[in-house]
């Protein structure tokens, strides 16, 4: 393979790890942007919703049924998490939101183990979905494109419903200002449960592809998918949607070329390094790319 069809194939399958990321990412910046919470147990939702539709799976169904019964699983996960733990704690202060979150990721996570087993687990085969891609040089598999595809029309669609609906308006406002949005008459409760809809539903959806790409499931799954994340909405400003888009997709970028052109010796060191580049960022610009620098009284 020569060097620009090795550069070309690391470009795709970062850009394909970039869209997972995104997804993940866009449900913590909204919840950030209106609560100003970074809701730990985003990535415990996303394995919830994927072992949930593991049943689904081993019946046989198609990919889309799958997805489908991960994204209405993840929903309900985060509604649940939504209505009973955080809603008491809409007006406690930000720490107490934050610490709730760290206990919920915990409780998810031992929950599932304790229901099911440490043993890997994965959606059972969708053969199309295992055939490979060629564009060219590059070689994908099917999978890889359905998530590029799927993650797309997701994006698109919430984009739509933030700009184009009077609840997404009613949301960006809260997120601009819950106060006065809660005196123009803006029910707060309601718009924080949308808020969660939206990110658990696209969690749902990176969990399957996620399931489906990898196909290595455990209660500890949605960890390391949720902390990059929220790396991701870091780089790209937290709060802010296309911020959490294109930091996603830098971070794919990141981690791939890094780890395709660093010696095998420190290339298994992968996700060390997006740690890294989140302290290099916090460092550099901690408001990230699209974010507002906010001012902090001491």
């Amino acid at each position: 393979m020569s060097e620009l069809s090795e550069f070309l194939q690391h470009l795709a399958n970062g850009l394909v790890l970039g869209f997972l990321y995104a997804l993940v990412g866009i449900g913590l910046s909204m919840v950030y942007g209106i609560l100003r919470m970074i809701n730990f147990a985003h990535g415990e939702i996303l394995m919830v919703g994927v072992f949930l539709a593991l049943p689904v799976s081993a019946l046989g169904a198609p990919a889309w049924l799958v997805l489908l019964a991960g994204i209405a699983g993840a929903t309900i996960m985060g509604l649940i998490v939504q209505w009973t733990i955080y809603r008491p704690l809409l007006r406690s202060p930000e720490v107490t939101l934050l610490v709730a979150s760290l206990g919920v990721s915990l409780l998810l996570q031992n929950l599932v183990l304790m229901m099911t087993s440490p043993q890997p687990k994965r959606p059972d085969p969708a053969p199309f979905l295992d055939q490979p891609f060629r564009l060219g040089e590059i070689v994908l598999r099917n999978v890889d494109l359905a998530i590029v595809l799927i993650a797309m029309a997701a994006m698109l669609v919430t984009h739509l419903f933030l700009k184009q609906t009077r609840h997404g308006r009613a949301l960006r406002a809260l997120a601009q200002d819950m106060s006065a949005a809660r005196m123009m008459g803006v029910h707060v409760p309601f718009l924080v449960m949308i808020c969660f809809v939206i990110g658990s539903a696209l969690a749902g959806v990176a969990g399957v592809l996620i399931g489906y790409k990898y196909g290595h499931l455990t209660p500890l799954s949605g960890f390391l998918p949720g902390l990059k994340g929220f790396v991701a909405a870091v780089i790209g400003g937290i709060g802010s949607f296309p911020g959490a888009v294109v930091g996603g997709l830098i971070l794919g970028l990141l981690e791939t070329f890094l780890v395709g052109y660093l010696p095998d010796a420190l290339a298994q060191y992968r996700d060390a390094y997006v740690f890294l580049v989140l302290i290099l960022v916090l460092l550099v610009r901690p408001s990230g790319l699209f974010g507002k620098p906010e001012s902090v009284k001491v």
